[in-house]
C-alpha cells in the first residue's frame, strides 16, 4: 500500500511551506494556482529518485525539485531539475490533474514518471551566453541579473512577478532590454525558492519583524511611519506629507536604497521629522520638534528589541545596527 503522505516539502508564492502532504493536499494546492500572489508551487525532496528521467547521467548533488507556474486561465508551465542546469527540463500541460499526476509520480519515484510528455531542456541566460555567444550581449549580464534579483528578494518587499519585471527593466536601454521577462522569471523563481528554504531555519521573530513592529506602533501614536517608501530620499520627503493621517505630528521612513543597504548587511538608516510649519529649516522650534519625533522613534525601536545609534541631533539620521535583515517573502 502506498504511504498516505508524500516525502516532500511544498513551497508556494503565497509563502506557504508544507511538509509531508498527501496526494489529495498536493492536488488542492495545484488546482488553486493562478491568482495574483499564488501562481507557483515548488516541490522538493532530498535525493533524486532512481526512476527519474535521465537518472543515469543526473547529478547526485545540486538541486532536485519539480515546479509549476500557472497564471489565470493559461497553461501550466512545469519544470523539473536533476542536479544542475544541464538536467533542467520543462513542458506545458493543460490541466491541473495532469500536473498533479506527474508531481505525485515524481514524489514517489515511480519508474517512467516523466513518460508521455515532450520535455525540453530549459536553457538559462548563462547557458545561452556560453553556447551561442552574441557579440552584442554583455557576457557579465547573467551574473549581474542574478545579483540584482538576489538583492531585491533579500529586501523582502516585492512579489516574485514584480521582481521579475524589475530585473528585466534594470537593463533597459535604447528602447529595449537584453534580458527578457521569461529569462528574468527563471532566475527569480530559482532564487525565490532558495529564499523560501532559508526562511524555514529563521527564528520566529527576526530583526525585520522588530522593525515592522516598531513602525506599526509609531503609526498608532501619531507618527507617519513608512517602510521601503519611495525610490529616493527626495521623493520620500515630497510624498510623506500625503501619507499623514489626521492628527499625525511627525514622520519616519526608510526608502528603497536604505532597504538595500540593510539587506546587504549594513545597518538601517531612518529619516524622521515633524509635519507642518515646524519642520521648516532654520526654525529653532522646528529642530526641537524633529528631535522630539526622533526620540519617539528611538523609544519604539528600543521597545521592539533593536539596537539604535543616534546622538540626539535632529540633523542626523537614526541608525539601527547591528541588524540582520531577514524579512520573509510577501504572500502576495
Amino acid at each position: 500500500m502506498l504511504p498516505s503522505t508524500l516525502p516532500i516539502t511544498v513551497n508556494t508564492e503565497s509563502g506557504e511551506v508544507r511538509s509531508q502532504v498527501s496526494a489529495e493536499d498536493l492536488a488542492g494546492i495545484i488546482a488553486r494556482l493562478g491568482g495574483e500572489g499564488d501562481r507557483f508551487a515548488v516541490v522538493e525532496r532530498a535525493e533524486p529518485a532512481a526512476g527519474a528521467k535521465g537518472a543515469e547521467d543526473s547529478e547526485s548533488g545540486g538541486d532536485h525539485y519539480i515546479q509549476t507556474w500557472h497564471e489565470g486561465d493559461g497553461p501550466y508551465e512545469v519544470e523539473y531539475r536533476e542536479g544542475t542546469a544541464k538536467r533542467h527540463f520543462g513542458v506545458r500541460m493543460e490541466s491541473a490533474g495532469d500536473v498533479t499526476d506527474v508531481f505525485v509520480a515524481w514524489a514517489r519515484g515511480e519508474d517512467g514518471w516523466a513518460d508521455g510528455y515532450a520535455w525540453e531542456r530549459v536553457r538559462f541566460p548563462a547557458d545561452e551566453a556560453e553556447e551561442e555567444p552574441d557579440p552584442g550581449l554583455d557576457p557579465e549580464l547573467p551574473a549581474e541579473a542574478e545579483a540584482e534579483a538576489g538583492r531585491m528578494i533579500r529586501c523582502g518587499f516585492g512579489t516574485a512577478e514584480e521582481i521579475t519585471e524589475a530585473v528585466s527593466d534594470y537593463f533597459h536601454a535604447d528602447g529595449g532590454t537584453p534580458l527578457s521577462v521569461p529569462a528574468a522569471r527563471r532566475i527569480v523563481r530559482r532564487l525565490w525558492r532558495e529564499r523560501l528554504a532559508e526562511q524555514e531555519g529563521w527564528p520566529e521573530v527576526t530583526d525585520a519583524d522588530r522593525v515592522a513592529a516598531a513602525f506599526a506602533a509609531l503609526n498608532g501614536s501619531g507618527v507617519t511611519a513608512r517602510m521601503h517608501f519611495a525610490c529616493c530620499g527626495n521623493c520620500a520627503f515630497a510624498e510623506i506629507g500625503g501619507e499623514a493621517a489626521e492628527g499625525d505630528h511627525g514622520f519616519v521612513f526608510f526608502y528603497h536604497d536604505d532597504t538595500r543597504h540593510a539587506a546587504d548587511g549594513g545597518g538601517l538608516l531612518l529619516t524622521y521629522g515633524a509635519h507642518g510649519k515646524d519642520r521648516e529649516e532654520g526654525e529653532e522650534g522646528g529642530k526641537e520638534a524633529a528631535a522630539a519625533v526622533g526620540r519617539e522613534v528611538v523609544a519604539a525601536l528600543t521597545t521592539a528589541g533593536l539596537s539604535v545609534k543616534w546622538d540626539g541631533d535632529p540633523d542626523r539620521a537614526i541608525r539601527v545596527e547591528p541588524l540582520e535583515w531577514r524579512r520573509r517573502l510577501p504572500a502576495a
